[in-house]
């Protein structure tokens, strides 16, 4: 009697051969990954290492680089008026004696200011007729008066109560400094509409720069030259 030989169903064969090949490939996968993480974990402890050393000895920095931005005063209306009155103080230790006012009596005029130019005072907050002008300058031979704005907007009737209040000083000049250079919306008359010129922070900052690098400060101003140079700064970062 012939022997019977046992058929051998080829797809459950099939079925055992890729179940075993999938465990198998399985166990090298988790091998691999578990070598890549552990690669990774020393990579990201070295990194973290780096880090921190830089860190500890001072080169690794972030945050503000100029003084206003770090004690949180960069957009800070009266302060940035306070600076400018500094800036436009012939005696300040600065050392741009009256460069800056010569430069924005200049743009105001549209003609070159004389020289000498005579400063006889700068005040910062004026008030007058309930009226607060921000700063004005006096000369011997004009009057500065500027409104400055940063973000607050212009009160009702400002530029036209500053024209009123100021118009009769010397060849009175009225300057209206804003972020963008607009014009004010509150000089209404025509006559206050023609006195108010405009100028943005973005040009002021080019103008104090342009000062600083034709000015000779004596040498014990070095101190304050350093404070003119970390207000660009300052202007810089906030208006460009």
């Amino acid at each position: 009697m012939p022997l019977r030989v046992a058929q051998v169903d080829p797809v459950r064969s099939w079925q055992t051969h890729v179940r075993a090949m999938g465990q198998q490939w399985s166990e090298i996968s988790a091998r691999r990954t578990g070598v890549l993480v552990a690669a990774w974990q020393r990579a990201m402890s070295e990194m973290r290492r780096q880090h921190d050393d830089l860190v500890a000895d001072g080169l690794w920095l972030t945050g503000p680089a100029d003084f206003l931005a770090i004690v949180g005063l960069a957009r800070h209306e009266n302060t940035h008026s306070r600076v400018l009155e500094w800036l436009l103080t012939p005696t300040a230790r600065h050392g741009l004696g009256c460069g800056l006012v010569r430069r924005l009596v200049t743009h105001c005029t549209g003609k070159p200011a004389p020289a000498p130019l005579a400063v006889t005072n700068v005040k910062f907050s004026q008030w007058k007729n309930d009226r607060e002008a921000d700063l004005v300058v006096w000369g011997e031979e004009f009057t500065l008066v500027i409104e400055n704005k940063v973000d607050a907007d212009e009160q009702p009737r400002q530029c036209e109560d500053l024209y009123e209040n100021f118009r009769n000083e010397i060849a009175p000049l009225f300057l209206f400094l804003t972020p963008g250079g607009r014009e004010p919306r509150t000089a209404t008359t025509p006559a206050a509409q023609r006195a108010f010129n405009t100028i943005s922070w973005r040009e002021l900052c080019a103008m104090i720069e342009t000062t600083l690098n034709e000015s000779r400060p004596a040498a014990h101003a070095a101190d304050a030259v350093d404070v003119v140079v970390n207000y660009l700064r300052t202007l810089e970062e906030q208006f460009g």
